[in-house]
């Protein structure tokens, strides 16, 4: 398998400046680069550049995937939109980080994994997964909290530590961040133990107005001239941020160790492969009760379906033919006259010598087998 590595960058809160992306050309003259994006992939080498530091200088969020088993996902935020020190907790170090630089907090998200993939795309892209910072931006810290699993995962938080405050709707998760749990392969079973006492996102739009509508005039009039100064501003997301970081839900269930967490998970997917069995086992018998009631109506009619199977190679009707010669096939091994349907068989092939294609593709259906 050959290498194959992907690197995607958008800027997402201002576009870039025609000498930024002359800055980019510079280091990738191969790379697709417009006023929001940059994108290359290589089959040999590398990105003659450090991605941390790109996104740093020019970009708001990167994706990148190599086929050898990483994938890594990175968001730059304004530290003056996030609470540093309520996200801190969610960010332990290895595969979930935040960093300081300058006037942004980094976050940097990685999956390993020992089992080359030739491809990580089906559905996730970065254009599903920028939207992860928006709710980071509003105070959503499902993502924080995915985060924190994902850093569990991977053995970087010890069996005793806690679990960093569980935000509401860890049962009910975004579209993006579907795609975040997809895209870094974050153990469905760990995540459903975790989520399980996670109540529903709070309905908190009339408690959001009652508290704007108290604001003091001196305070709203701060939040307008901030509109007017920062027209990019997502003006609705951060009033709701400052809200919820005011207006904090209050729970009295006492955080769970990482040791407790490993356990719950490990006994939701014990009891699901068991129950994935059974579906199994129960689908198994069905197909092969269907099955011998087929070859039962088949035995019923040997000699008509031998004609039928002749007139179907002779008018070329390969597909209904070959399903027809499988099913006659192993009604013979059923009843153990496979000796006589070989017989048959190459009787028929002898008159039916012209109708190559047919006896090609029973080749191909029964090797090793020989008829």
């Amino acid at each position: 398998m050959s290498e194959y590595q992907w690197y995607e960058f958008v800027a997402l809160d201002r576009p870039l400046t025609p000498k930024q992306m002359a800055e980019l050309r510079d280091i990738s003259t191969r790379a697709d680069i417009t006023p929001t994006r940059f994108w290359n992939e290589y089959q040999w080498g590398n990105l003659k550049a450090d991605p941390a530091k790109l996104l740093e200088r020019y970009f708001d969020a990167h994706l990148y995937f190599a086929n050898w088993g990483t994938r890594r996902l990175m968001f730059r935020l304004p530290a003056a939109r996030v609470d540093e020190k309520q996200l801190h907790p969610y960010f332990p170090g290895g595969a979930a980080c935040m960093t300081k630089a300058g006037e942004h907090v980094v976050i940097e998200l990685v999956s390993e994994t020992e089992e080359p993939e030739d491809d990580f795309t089906s559905g996730v892209s970065l254009a599903s997964l920028a939207p992860v910072r928006s709710e980071l931006l509003r105070g959503d810290l499902r993502a924080a909290y995915l985060a924190w699993l994902l850093a569990v995962e991977a053995g970087d938080v010890e069996d005793d530590e806690t679990e960093p405050p569980l935000p509401p709707g860890l049962r009910e998760l975004s579209a993006p961040l579907e795609a975040m749990v997809g895209f870094l392969r974050l153990d469905g079973d760990l995540l459903s133990a975790a989520a399980e006492p996670s109540g529903a996102e709070p309905e908190d739009a009339d408690a959001l107005r009652a508290w704007v509508g108290a604001l003091p005039a001196r305070t709203k009039d701060q939040w307008l001239r901030r509109a007017v100064d920062e027209p990019e501003l997502a003006l609705g997301a951060e009033l709701r941020r400052a809200f919820r970081a005011r207006v904090k839900a209050k729970t009295t269930r006492a955080p769970r160790t990482v040791a407790e967490l490993r356990a719950a998970a490990e006994e939701r997917r014990e009891k699901r492969e068991r129950a994935e069995a059974l579906r199994a086992d129960r689908s198994r018998k069905a197909a092969e009760a269907a099955r011998t009631k087929q070859l039962d109506a088949l035995a019923k009619r040997l000699d008509a379906a031998w004609s039928e199977l002749e007139a179907l190679v002779a008018k070329s009707a390969y597909d209904e033919a070959l399903k027809l010669a499988i099913d006659l096939r192993d009604l013979a091994a059923r009843v153990g006259t496979s000796a006589a349907f070989t017989e048959r068989f190459k009787a028929m092939r002898k008159r039916q010598s012209r109708r190559r294609g047919f006896f090609e593709r029973w080749k191909r259906e029964n090797e090793p087998r020989r008829w």
